[in-house]
């Protein structure tokens, strides 16, 4: 019992290391780096995704308690997306992908989809 506030104290003191770490390695750099709007819309549209999943998710599983998260990550999903399209004036130019990583990419995306809808399915029918 006596060892978690030491434990406790050992993750605080890493958690600040951490941070004094992180400032003086941007304080050393030169430029400052750009912004990327397009990935500020990117992510919205990401949030605004996953914040509809997890408003829906109650109904579809027939419970009555409401998950906060969902309105949560509409929220954020909203303001990132608005973000990147009032600047998207100031988004770079978008980088060519070979083919070949275009079908990779296909290929392990539609992997992905089959598994999650495996685990959906799966977690349904439990």
């Amino acid at each position: 019992m006596n060892a978690i506030p030491w434990v406790l104290v050992a993750i605080l003191v890493t958690l600040v290391l951490l941070a004094v770490v992180m400032v003086v390695a941007v304080r050393r750099r030169k430029q400052p780096r750009r912004i990327e709007y397009r990935n500020y819309f990117v992510t919205g549209v990401v949030f605004l995704a996953t914040g509809l999943v997890l408003s829906l998710l109650p109904w579809f599983l027939h419970e009555e308690v409401s998950l906060s998260m969902g309105g949560f990550f509409i929220v954020m999903g909203l303001g990132y997306t608005i973000s990147g399209l009032v600047n998207r004036g100031k988004w770079g130019t978008q980088v060519e992908v070979p083919a070949t990583t275009t079908r990779n990419m296909i290929i392990v995306a539609v992997l992905v989809a089959l598994l999650v809808l495996g685990v959906a399915v799966l977690a349904l029918y439990r």
